[in-house]
């Protein structure tokens, strides 16, 4: 049985649900049980859960705050491995699931508690210029926990015709409201897709032009952006989805550890960058861009074979 324990809010975003909905997807598929742990409720997180089919066991702060909890969980589930995808741990949290007997995981942890890990899976920390810590660290683009459902999409395009924004699960600064406002103004017609957390409304309303279609909480992206040519996106997983798909992209930071993402998507030749949420550059809109090359360097650049990778590794720890 493996736990997977995480945690959402409109600070910290979708991502991490995302990823464990895709990896407990991909657990399954290989006939491994594996239970969610949500700690903190934070609405759009549960609904997207309930959508997946999951039925997450909720911890609150408080009692995430009180010792033994990680006890009670590990010997009610029967647990083997404990997942956490909730970002800097602490020491004592590790030492807890080390001494229950409990192989430990973690995704993106850079806290006390990450060099206690068995497995610390950073996909992108060498494009951040981080150095993880742990027993055994995964590095790479080869370990990025995509929807599995882009397998089905993949495909290269040649022309731009048709555009999607899609600027993350809360989207925090708005940026989607700057976005539409500007391809108003060019008379450019895109499909809006507003993540489960999106909380500027009004101030879309009043910018919003006949033309554009708007979607919410769409059941899936992959599917979404298989109609597309072209995608203005943040810089996190999402653009990494987007490549995996053979999508080019436009990408605009909605935070600073973004920016490594964007620069480096621009390099490999899929993407270019926008710049950061508090300094987004219009013209960038109105640069020639070469579809075809893109859409072959996002192909070339990222696999969805990633969550395979993660699964083989963390059966591993099983035997």
């Amino acid at each position: 049985m493996f736990i997977l324990c995480l945690k959402s809010s409109h600070e910290m975003g979708m991502g991490h649900v995302f990823r464990m909905i895709n990896l407990r997807r991909a657990l399954r598929d290989r006939g491994c049980d594996a239970v969610v742990v949500m700690l903190e409720t934070y609405r759009p997180a549960m609904e997207w859960l309930e959508r997946a089919g999951v039925a997450p066991v909720l911890v609150s702060t408080e009692a995430s705050g009180q010792p033994g909890w990680e006890d009670e969980l590990a010997l009610r589930f029967g647990a083997t491995v404990w997942v956490n995808d909730r970002l800097d741990t602490d020491a004592d949290h590790a030492t807890k699931i080390k001494e229950l007997g409990l192989h430990l995981v973690t995704f993106d942890d850079f806290g006390g508690g990450a060099a206690h890990s068995d497995v610390n899976i950073a996909a992108l920390a060498d494009i951040r210029g981080e150095v993880p810590q742990g027993s055994r660290v995964l590095v790479g683009l080869k370990y990025l926990v995509l929807d599995l459902e882009i397998a089905k999409h993949r495909r290269k395009r040649t022309e731009s015709n048709s555009w999607v924004v899609s600027l993350g699960g809360t989207d925090t600064y708005g940026m989607s409201v700057v976005v539409t406002r500007w391809l108003s103004r060019r008379r450019q017609a895109a499909t809006l897709i507003l993540g489960p957390g999106f909380d500027h409304v009004a101030e879309l309303e009043k910018e919003m032009p006949d033309e554009f279609v708007i979607k919410r909480s769409v059941p899936s992206l992959a599917v979404e952006f298989a109609e597309h040519d072209l995608a203005i996106t943040g810089g996190g997983i999402t653009a990494f989805e987007a490549a995996a798909a053979g999508l080019p992209t436009i990408t605009f930071a909605s935070e600073k550890w973004e920016v490594s993402h964007c620069l480096y998507l621009q390099e490999i030749g899929c993407s270019i960058f926008g710049g950061e949420h508090s300094d987004m550059q219009a013209n960038i809109l109105s640069e020639p861009l070469d579809i075809e090359s893109m859409s072959v360097a996002a192909l070339r650049s990222v696999d969805v074979k990633g969550a395979d990778r993660v699964c083989n590794t963390l059966l591993e720890l099983l035997h």
